[in-house]
């Protein structure tokens, strides 16, 4: 049985045309890098999975969804993740490009650094108007989970494109198994994961690697911005007061993710992480609310309790009594999500 140091993923949905030029470019970097392919398949498309299907590559390994009705996109993520089986996992979308530029002074299969959550390829935006307008290359090296967090945020400066580097196989794995209890798998979640996967260890970047990452659906004035990000939390079912609310749900999502149980991170490193985090986007929910009031009207009291100067409880209290009056239906999951990931009941952290 081969064994892989790299393993791209692609959780694929577009049909045959549609993802053709992506899966295309994936086979092409496999061969070249010696790395295995695995695509999940949640299309549906018969002539799609039979194309595929009828190509014999030995790095290659096609499966097909059974269940692309019921599934949501995460559930296809790790559907395609827990297949893998290289030491390092990097998801490429079905609309992205993958490029191996040259032989890589990277040797995964020599990497031991235990400090270490991933290798990013150069990711270079791209769109249909202007082309590649921006190059993500920066490394995230910091020392500690809370240095690294704080690093990301300044250097990202709006752009999660990190999210699809190479990261630890058991890092990845264990945060898309989590995903299955998470309340509405809304499509905002890759800011968590991202900074979830960052918490775990550096990301350093392997310039012999290249990912075009097609940004047409986040490219236009203000306005077209703020309608995508509304439509990510309507189409999962919160509505536009959801977009709204959104640090609320960055919270809760990136502190539970971060407070995982399986997480490599000693414990008292990932709750100065975790507070942090929480902490960042409670400030937030309050500015926000403190600018716009009328938004937030149904939760005015809840919020102007919340304090982020509290103890770690009653933050996680506040944040939980506001899900209870603007978003009920979500409060029993976000326990069990809570309870599945840190292994405790909700507000305890040892």
């Amino acid at each position: 049985m081969t064994e892989y140091s790299l393993s791209i993923c692609i959780p694929s949905k577009r049909n045959l045309e549609d993802s053709k030029a992506s899966i295309s470019s994936a086979i092409g970097f496999c061969d070249m890098t010696g790395s295995e392919l695995v695509i999940s398949d949640s299309s549906g498309e018969k002539n799609k999975s039979e194309m595929w299907n009828t190509i014999p590559l030995p790095f290659m390994n096609y499966i097909k969804n059974e269940n692309e009705k019921e599934s949501k996109w995460s559930d296809n993520w790790y559907n395609g993740i827990k297949n893998c089986s290289g030491d390092f996992i990097g998801v490429v979308s079905d609309d992205d490009i993958i490029i191996n530029l040259e032989k890589s002074v990277v040797d995964y299969k020599e990497i031991g650094q235990t400090d270490l959550a991933g290798i990013k390829p150069i990711i270079s935006l791209w769109n249909s108007k202007q082309g590649i307008y921006k190059l993500n290359n920066f490394n995230i090296d910091g020392i500690t989970a809370i240095e690294r967090i704080k690093q990301y945020q300044n250097l990202s400066a709006g752009n999660n494109t990190t999210y699809y580097s190479f990261f630890k196989k058991e890092i990845l794995n264990d945060i898309y198994k989590l995903l299955k209890y998470h309340p509405t798998k809304g499509g905002y979640l890759d800011w968590s994961i991202s900074r979830a996967c960052v918490a775990s260890g550096k990301v350093l970047y392997d310039a012999s690697k290249l990912l075009v990452y097609k940004n047409n659906n986040w490219f236009g004035d203000q306005e077209f911005i703020d309608r995508q990000a509304i439509k990510l939390y309507e189409d999962c079912g919160l509505g536009e007061i959801g977009c709204y609310m959104s640090d609320l749900f960055h919270a809760l999502d990136v502190f539970i993710l971060i407070m995982r149980k399986k997480s490599n991170i000693p414990y008292d490193e990932k709750l100065e992480a975790a507070e942090h985090a929480l902490d960042f986007h409670l400030k937030k929910l309050i500015n926000n609310f403190n600018r716009a009031p009328h938004f937030f009207k149904q939760v005015t009291n809840e919020i102007e309790k919340t304090n982020h100067q509290e103890n770690i409880a009653l933050k996680l209290e506040n944040a939980l009594n506001i899900l209870k009056v603007q978003f009920p239906s979500l409060v029993d999951d976000y326990l069990l999500f809570y309870e599945k990931s840190i292994e405790s009941k909700w507000g305890e952290i040892d």
